[in-house]
């Protein structure tokens, strides 16, 4: 009869820091020896995600995956081991003190190794990364027929030929919240367009708004709205958005460095002017901030998956750690904008 065969994840990163070296830990499980952080993969968790869940966890420090440096097996114990090569984004060091006895950057190479590591399979995958000239990518992909989209890839590449960046992930998962904490962030000068809110009573949600990043605001949905164009129990005034958010995003486009476009959605994009706007102003090199939903929808997935866009998946367990990578991304893209225009 034949077994499923049952194996364990674990990924692990090599993070430097300016000066070249390398953040190691020494676990109370095995004391005996200094490692690089890391961890078991949680169900359903894509691999790039979980190894800066357990770095920041097991450090305080915020990484980016670059690419992978190798991959090794545990016999014994039926373990995958994949090991990151990643840099440092923030954060200083703070140690998770159930499981991590202390934690350091270490100068280290292939002279003194061995003074710090002790155990030779720990040593073979440090070794491998540190002299690593290239990285393997790394893809995750959602393999649903017969739709099959590539969520994210890294490969060692630079982020910054990216210049629209959107965040997707469930409903009520904080896209919105994170928007509004980056504009602040980045400075509400730079920024214009409109971002989405819902609407509420005491106890539930009624209908949903524009509010444009200068203070304008209009209902464009509500379960009291007699349109006939609906999405769900909401009512929807597509003519009466199309007319704000043209208006908007085109003043942002013609005095603003980075266009907010939150959100890309469904009402959104029952307006067929918002659609080709939205394509224009990713086309025409723009920087963009925006939001989309994570369900599959034609209009919506043609521009999801341009080559232009970075798609950021955020869930409750990564939108603070995506929060900051995303800034410094966003940052990056800014000063390069800025010096392309000088």
């Amino acid at each position: 009869m034949f077994e499923q065969s049952k194996h364990l994840v674990a990924v692990s990163a090599i993070v430097k820091n300016k000066d070249g070296h390398v953040l190691m830990v020494r676990t109370h499980l095995r004391s005996d020896t200094w490692e690089i952080p890391g961890g078991f993969v949680d169900a359903g968790e894509a691999l790039d995600v979980a190894v800066c869940r357990e770095f920041l966890e097991e450090t305080g420090v915020v990484i980016r995956p670059l690419g992978i440096s190798g991959v090794y097996y545990n016999d014994e114990l039926h373990v995958l081991s994949v090991v990151f090569n990643a840099e440092y984004v923030s954060g200083d060091i703070k140690i998770q003190p159930e499981e991590i006895k202390e934690a350091r950057y270490v100068d280290l190479d292939e002279t003194n190794i061995s003074e710090y590591i002790k155990r030779p399979h720990l040593k073979s995958r440090i070794l491998d990364a540190l002299k690593s000239k290239s990285l393997v990518p790394y893809e995750t992909w959602n393999l649903k027929p017969p739709h099959f989209k590539l969520l994210s890839r890294i490969d060692g590449r630079p982020k910054s030929s990216k210049r629209v960046f959107l965040l997707t992930g469930k409903p009520r998962v904080g896209k919105s919240t994170m928007i509004k904490k980056l504009i602040e962030e980045i400075g509400t000068d730079h920024c214009g367009g409109f971002y989405t809110e819902e609407i509420t009573d005491s106890t539930d949600r009624t209908g949903f708004r524009c509010v444009s990043l200068e203070g304008e605001s209009i209902e464009i949905a509500h379960i009291n709205n007699p349109s006939t164009v609906r999405i769900g129990r909401y009512g929807v005034d597509v003519e009466k958005f199309e007319i704000f958010a043209t208006k908007v995003l085109k003043e942002a486009v013609l005095t603003k460095k980075i266009i907010v476009i939150d959100e890309i959605g469904f009402m959104q994009m029952l307006s067929t002017s918002f659609q080709k706007l939205v394509l224009e102003i990713v086309s025409n090199k723009n920087l963009v901030l925006g939001t989309i939903p994570l369900d599959s929808h034609p209009e919506i997935d043609q521009i999801k998956y341009l080559k232009e866009v970075e798609l950021v998946i955020i869930n409750e367990f990564n939108r603070d750690m995506a929060s900051e990578i995303l800034l410094k991304d966003i940052l990056k893209a800014l000063e390069s904008s800025t010096l392309l225009k000088s």
